[in-house]
């Protein structure tokens, strides 16, 4: 379910999707301008004093209660890994139904027939995947730092038991979890285009407190 403070999500989706069906150019602030009439508001100006104030309150509560981990599709940095993808069915295969991401945003980046741009979101990690050549080089490796490792370890285990070789390249089983010198175990699983995820789980309770935990 969004909420209002996924409007300049929904503005980026609304200007791609008016491109790709109508072949509209809205602008990004005509977006943000429709999208908070949407939810109500007058203007824009309005609601992202709402986001603002909504941000500043999330920031108390991570200061008392920890970081926020029930919403799967909040992400808590303000930086994205953009992925190089090769092909847009296979991304998502991989991404959504194999990792469980959900997708938030995503389509042509420049109208029918162009190459795929979206990001995909869960707990709180969140990438961008890019079919463009021009955007980032393949090969990328991305550290994830997490809590209950083994049980991330399960549940991709059963999912390629189901889903089979089809999810994978060259790779035909989930890797084992392996002690890291620097106090960590590590499970590292490569996507079908040669980027590399490192999914990291310190070994110190105190350390492992308030990590997201990616729960199936």
């Amino acid at each position: 379910m969004r909420t209002f403070r996924d409007a300049k999500l929904m503005a980026k989706a609304l200007r791609a999707e008016a491109l790709a069906r109508k072949q509209i150019d809205l602008s990004h602030s005509e977006c943000l301008e429709i999208v908070a009439r949407q939810f109500g508001f007058d203007d824009w100006n309005i609601l992202a004093a709402k986001i603002e104030q909504s941000a500043k309150s999330r920031i108390v509560r991570a200061e008392v209660d920890g970081p926020e981990v029930t919403d799967p599709r909040r992400a808590t940095s303000t930086t994205i890994p953009i992925l190089r993808i090769f092909s847009e069915a296979k991304a998502l295969e991989f991404y959504l139904e194999f990792l469980g991401f959900d997708l938030d945003f995503g389509g042509p980046s420049g109208g029918p027939g162009t190459p795929f741009y979206g990001q995909v979101i869960r707990a709180h990690s969140t990438f961008q995947l890019a079919e463009q050549p021009y955007d980032p080089g393949h090969g990328a490796t991305v550290s994830i730092s997490l809590a209950d490792l083994d049980a991330l370890h399960h549940e991709l285990s059963l999912r390629r038991g189901e889903m089979g070789s089809r999810v994978w390249g060259p790779a035909v089983w989930v890797p084992d979890i392996e002690a890291v010198p620097w106090g960590a175990r590590v499970l590292t699983i490569a996507d079908p285009f040669g980027n590399h995820l490192r999914f990291l789980e310190p070994n110190d309770p105190l350390a492992r407190k308030g990590l997201p935990r990616w729960i199936g």
